[in-house]
C-alpha cells in the first residue's frame, strides 16, 4: 500500500437523476443524467504521493467502475421462495382487496 499521510480527506457526491411515469400504472422509469465527484485532501506529502493515492482510490472504486461502463445486469426475484418473473405479470399495479386478512386478528370478518 502507498504510504501517504493524509490529514483529511473529504468526498461529496451529487447524483443528478430524474423519475417520471406511474407506479399505479406499472409505467415509473428513473434515469441518471450524471454525477459529480468533489474530493478535498489535506495532506504536506508530495504532490505525486497524494494524485497517485487519489487515481488508485478511482481505480479501485466499485461504484465507479459500474456507474462508467454499460454492464448486464442480471436479477433473480423470488416470492415466498418460488421463482417471480415480473414481466409474466401485467404491468398496472392491481388494488389490493380492502377486506383482506389485516381486518380482523384471526382473518374473519
Amino acid at each position: 500500500m502507498l504510504q501517504a499521510n493524509i490529514r483529511s480527506a473529504k468526498v461529496r457526491v451529487r447524483v443528478h437523476w430524474t423519475s417520471e411515469g406511474s407506479v399505479f400504472a406499472g409505467t415509473i422509469t428513473s434515469q441518471c443524467h450524471s454525477v459529480e465527484i468533489d474530493t478535498h485532501v489535506e495532506s504536506d506529502d508530495d504532490v505525486a504521493l497524494i494524485a497517485a493515492v487519489i487515481r488508485n482510490a478511482q481505480g479501485g472504486c466499485y461504484a465507479d467502475a459500474a456507474l462508467t461502463s454499460a454492464v448486464p445486469v442480471h436479477r433473480v426475484t423470488s416470492l415466498n421462495g418460488s421463482r417471480l418473473i415480473p414481466e409474466d405479470y401485467p404491468r398496472k399495479v392491481p388494488r389490493r382487496n380492502r377486506s383482506s386478512s389485516r381486518d380482523s386478528p384471526d382473518g374473519d370478518e
